[in-house]
């Protein structure tokens, strides 16, 4: 197993500690190591989902809906109170909230249901390349080292917890302007544990891999002005049916629009056989340089 697997493994150990409020169970949590000088987005989401599992009877989550507040700080641990909303017969809701020192940086609810019979459709999944034809991300930028934007040149290749092959490179690895869809591949590396929460806290985490890049690609060409700053603002989620994160799953992505400095992007989540497995939505602030930085002036 990958040492920085193992970190996101241990990230995901939450642990329990005593909360100030009888109605709160609150669970702290630590960062793994930071790419960008940020705590990824991804690591929260799935920290966030498992804390309030934790609560729900082994109900699986079957939606999340997030707020990203402040940019937190990787080198400190998170802490995660979830307030019970409702438990009812077959549903479930918690509001979490993650802080860190009297900060509130992130804010999620999540639905959970219990299992039961019903109608099922699903539209098929986009054709896509086998992920074993595609180049991993340090394959990429290896090739593309010439066009990695300079303020994505110390990350934009670096492994993650999770290996991933883009079918279209992204614009941090070089990949050129374009309004097209965009298709990854993503999976553990090594066999995971049978837990279904963990594998639903995987998926939420590798849910925020490559969304904003998907939104703010159209207008990475060189006649564009340079990004001067992206964030994720809300994130939301849907799981559809069970599915393991040890296999490959297929991650489409798509932007319909950009408008007022935010940029949407949505994704499907697909198993290799076809099946979609969960939906997603992202918009961040997505703000371009409006004069030229100093240096350059």
């Amino acid at each position: 197993m990958s040492p920085l697997l193992v970190e996101l493994l241990d990230c995901l150990e939450l642990q329990a500690t005593s909360a100030a409020r009888p109605d709160v169970e609150r669970y702290r949590g630590r960062c793994e190591p930071s790419r960008h000088g940020r705590i990824f987005g991804g690591q929260v989401l799935a920290q966030a989902l498992m804390a309030a599992g934790r609560t729900t009877a082994e109900r699986p989550a079957h939606s999340l809906q997030a707020l990203f507040l402040e940019i937190g700080d990787p080198t400190q641990d998170i802490t995660f109170d979830v307030e019970r909303l409702r438990d009812g017969r077959s549903f479930s809701a918690r509001r979490v909230l993650a802080s860190q020192g009297d900060r509130v940086i992130f804010t999620l609810q999540a639905s959970f249901h219990a299992p039961e019979p019903g109608w099922e459709h699903q539209l098929p999944a986009p054709p896509s390349p086998a992920p074993e034809s595609l180049p991993s991300a340090a394959q990429l930028a290896e090739r593309a080292r010439e066009s990695i934007p300079p303020e994505a040149a110390h990350w934009a290749g670096k492994p993650r917890a999770l290996e991933v092959r883009h079918t279209v490179a992204p614009s941090y690895l070089g990949g050129p302007a374009s309004l097209e869809p965009n298709c990854l591949w993503f999976r553990s590396e090594s066999l995971l544990p049978d837990d279904p929460l963990l594998h639903q806290c995987l998926l939420a985490y590798a849910s925020d891999i490559a969304l904003n890049d998907t939104a703010y690609r159209p207008h990475s060409g060189a006649d564009e002005p340079r990004l001067q700053f992206m964030s994720t603002v809300d994130h939301a989620m849907w799981f559809h049916v069970p599915a393991r994160v040890d296999e490959w799953v297929l991650y489409y992505q798509e932007s319909p629009r950009a408008a007022g400095a935010r940029g949407f992007a949505r994704g499907a989540m697909y198993t290799r056989s076809g099946a979609l497995i969960a939906s997603t939505g992202q918009d961040s602030a997505m703000r371009p340089q409006t004069r030229p930085p100093a240096a350059e002036a």
